[in-house]
């Protein structure tokens, strides 16, 4: 071998050995704790949902930190500290989400699936005390809350403004525009707020509501909203609650002997009671924004059915806590920084295009390049997500699940919808 070729074999292995120490300064540049709380309601009648949500978020943690010490990044951590229990309502909440950041120091809270939970979290200890918050709640209203430079509440679910445009459309096209529509909404952030944007969308198309009845869903009996609910003549219903707490509605309202579910249709929290302790209501129909077109959701299935707590149902809405834990750190190794504000700045960033696609099946992938400067959109189990700076997502497909007589419910449609 000449001596021309010898140097320059050499000169080539050492700009690799340069290249190489490069990209391992800088992985040892970034340091930082992700500490993730999780809030949720873990007893009482939220328990089916606020444990698989949990479960969800602790499982997408697990992921991050397994990533993390395969590629020997030591000076970066990604720890679930703790879960705390909302109990389903918001002065619980803001004392569970006190005792996260002030006693645990977290800086993303995953959760509350409630709207009114979120709000009064969100207003009471996350912004004033610069926490990130992703939400399963699906109010308009809580983006909102976000009116400083960085968005602290994000919400990876699509909000209600168009949740409520879709049921119009679905009910007019089973039941006709023009149908007679009785409306039940429990009396929280979630309730009033879906309702409000039906009946507005509902009404504007030429449909009718005899009688708009919102309720204090803690009552123990609701025997007189029952049979306000029957009067009007109506072609159909729609319910705006959560399944445990609709049971104490549909029993007084079956033994009126003038409520039919198969004319019946419901929010997003009713779509499966049977799988969160209460009961399906045979032909009832109930909107969800589609959580699982992500190529990845099977995984994201598969993985919770191994190793998510024995005894928890799936429950397809668990992908947006699951999403969420990836795309907070994402956006830290990003900005090199576990600072909510800094966070903020690139969520964005990591969940847009253009970009190379990454899953959770290839974070690693994922992490490399972020920390070789390149862009990536993360494609979470619930689709391609695609936040904009004011904290939504977009989301253009609803599936349209239906009770059946055997107690199960499923998938019937999925809709396009273009808001």
């Amino acid at each position: 071998m000449d001596l021309r070729r010898l140097l320059l074999l050499g000169a080539v292995a050492g700009v690799a050995v340069a290249l190489g120490q490069g990209v391992a300064a800088a992985a040892s540049d970034v340091t930082f704790d992700l500490r993730y709380g999780v809030l949720a309601g873990l007893t009482g009648d939220p328990a089916a949902d606020g444990q698989a949500w949990n479960e969800a978020a602790r499982l997408g943690i697990d992921q991050i930190a397994a990533a993390l010490k395969k590629r020997g990044l030591s000076g970066v951590k990604a720890e679930l500290i703790d879960s705390q229990d909302s109990q389903g309502t918001p002065q619980a909440g803001v004392e569970a989400a006190q005792k996260l950041v002030q006693i645990d120091r977290v800086n993303v809270i995953i959760g509350d699936f409630y709207s009114s939970v979120t709000s009064a979290v969100a207003t009471a200890v996350a912004i004033p005390n610069q926490v990130l918050v992703f939400t399963g709640g699906t109010s308009p209203a809580l983006t909102k809350l976000n009116t400083g430079p960085a968005a602290l509440i994000w919400q990876p679910v699509a909000a209600d403004d168009m949740q409520g445009q879709v049921l119009a459309r679905i009910i007019g096209e089973e039941l006709g525009k023009n149908a007679k529509i009785n409306v039940a909404a429990r009396n929280d952030a979630y309730g009033t707020s879906l309702s409000a944007v039906f009946k507005d969308a509902w009404t504007a198309s030429g449909g009718t509501i005899p009688k708009f009845v919102v309720y204090n869903q803690q009552q123990p009996t609701l025997d007189t909203e029952a049979q306000q609910l029957v009067e009007g003549a109506p072609d159909g219903w729609l319910f705006v609650d959560f399944c445990q707490t609709f049971a104490k509605l549909a029993q007084p309202l079956s033994r009126t002997g003038k409520w039919d579910p198969a004319r019946s249709f419901g929010s997003d929290t009713l779509n499966d009671c049977a799988t969160r302790g209460s009961t399906n209501y045979p032909g009832m129909r109930a909107t969800q924004a589609n959580a699982s077109s992500g190529a990845s959701f099977p995984a994201f299935k598969a993985l919770f059915e191994k190793s998510a707590k024995p005894g928890l149902a799936f429950q397809p809405f668990t992908a947006e806590a699951f999403d969420s834990t990836f795309v907070a750190f994402l956006a830290a190794l990003e900005a090199k920084s576990a600072q909510p504000a800094k966070i903020s700045q690139h969520v964005v960033s990591v969940t847009t295009d253009p970009g190379t696609a990454y899953t959770f099946e290839q974070l690693d992938q994922a992490i490399q390049a972020v920390l070789d400067g390149k862009k990536i959109h993360f494609v979470g189990a619930t689709g391609p997500l695609n936040f904009s700076a004011n904290g939504r997502v977009n989301a253009l497909a609803y599936d349209i699940w239906q009770h059946k007589p055997d107690g199960s419910a499923a998938v019937v449609k999925t809709v396009a919808f273009q808001p």
